[in-house]
């Protein structure tokens, strides 16, 4: 028989991770900090001076006062390399860290819930950090004031404007557009721009009752594949901010303040909304959570990884809200003889936008390589 393709990329991929090379400087020591440059990623960052790029959430963690969003870093910036001194002083509390069965530690920058089991998958091990980032259990009884007074947001605001999200097939009705550049072209016979990144200018229709004053952001989007017995994907581009507002009944004249990706002249528009974000408010723990399977994998990467978004088969119609988190998990499989293998868990997600035609959760927690569309996938905590 031949050899699975998939099965020989996952394994040349874990033989890579086993064996870790971490960057030192010409003496022979490891470097404290590294200038970012054109082509950083905290993907790479991590692979090269931790050696595992799925440790790429500890970069992000010890440099919370230079990077706001972990999406983006930009040539200049000098991050802060684990290891380095002052680095626990400097680093913002991360409110937990994820502690699978078998002791593995898969950092995820969130404060999770108490241990847990559910029907027949392995318990999971939680810990909290206090301020001087020690790992505390959280059956220790340690002092309430031991723990960072300052809590992370349970869901970021980056996180959940940039996550796609399921509607009506077709998108929102009473969606805006983008209809042009709003800059006159520097030379006569230049053609008409159709793509924009931040800062260039867009003539805009706001939103069916949308004023569209001056200041008001609208979130662009494009329309993405089509999920059957769902609805359509909405796949967010960038941001517009209003900087004349409309008069007359003509268009308005925005500015675009993010960029995802490519912004173009054919993106809608809606409110821009961040509700669900911000709140330190964490899930609690429930046992025989409901179930639903993984129906979508944004970007349809190989292996999905931490900060993946995907797309669950269930709706805000099922009571699935913001903050609501998820195991992913294969399931117990027959094996030779009477034996069979174990419902294993794979990862972890959070929900950051849930409509009433499904529901969207980041990764923050992976176990195993293997994250892909059609996993079972159960509740394990919900926000109060």
């Amino acid at each position: 028989m031949g050899t699975d393709p998939r099965r020989a990329f996952i394994a040349i991929a874990a033989l890579a991770l086993s064996a870790p090379l971490v960057a030192q400087d010409s003496t022979g020591a490891k470097p404290t900090t590294h200038t970012v440059i054109v082509g950083d990623n905290l993907w790479n960052l991590s692979q090269r001076y931790i050696g595992n790029p799925f440790l790429w959430t500890e970069l992000y963690r010890l440099n919370r006062d230079v990077i706001e969003d972990p999406h983006w870093i930009y040539p200049g910036e000098v991050l802060l390399l684990p290891g380095a001194d002052g680095a626990q002083a400097r680093a913002a509390p991360t409110g937990g860290q994820f502690l699978p069965a078998g002791g593995q530690l898969l950092p995820t920058g969130r404060q999770l819930p108490q241990p847990v089991a559910d029907q027949g998958l392995p318990s999971e091990k939680f810990a909290r950090v206090t301020a001087t980032g020690s790992s505390v259990p959280p059956s220790s009884g340690a002092a309430i004031g031991d723990v960072a007074p300052a809590l992370l947001p349970t869901i970021r605001a980056g996180e959940a404007i940039v996550a796609p999200f399921v509607d009506r097939e077709g998108g929102p009705r009473a969606h805006g557009r983008i209809v042009s550049a709003g800059d006159l072209p520097g030379i006569a016979m230049a053609s008409e721009r159709f793509r924009f990144q931040a800062f260039d200018r867009v003539l805009i229709e706001p939103p069916v009752g949308q004023v569209a004053s001056e200041g008001e952001r609208y979130l662009a989007y494009k329309l993405g594949p089509i999920i059957d017995n769902m609805g359509q994907v909405m796949i967010p581009t960038g941001v517009v901010e209003v900087i004349k507002a409309p008069r007359a009944r003509a268009l308005a004249v925005a500015t675009v303040v993010k960029s995802f990706s490519e912004v173009s002249a054919t993106d809608r528009l809606l409110p821009f909304d961040t509700a669900g974000t911000g709140t330190t408010v964490r899930p609690v723990p429930v046992i025989n959570g409901r179930s639903t399977t993984v129906r979508w994998v944004y970007g349809e990467p190989v292996l999905p990884s931490l900060q993946n978004y995907v797309v669950l088969g269930v709706t805000s119609r099922n009571g699935i809200r913001v903050g609501d988190e998820f195991i992913i998990y294969q399931r117990a499989m027959a094996a030779v003889g009477a034996a069979t293998v174990p419902a294993l868990p794979t990862g972890k997600l959070q929900v950051v936008r849930s409509t009433r035609y499904g529901v969207t959760a980041i990764i923050i927690g992976q176990e195993q390589p293997s994250i892909e569309e059609g996993m079972p996938a159960r509740i394990i905590a919900r926000m109060p």
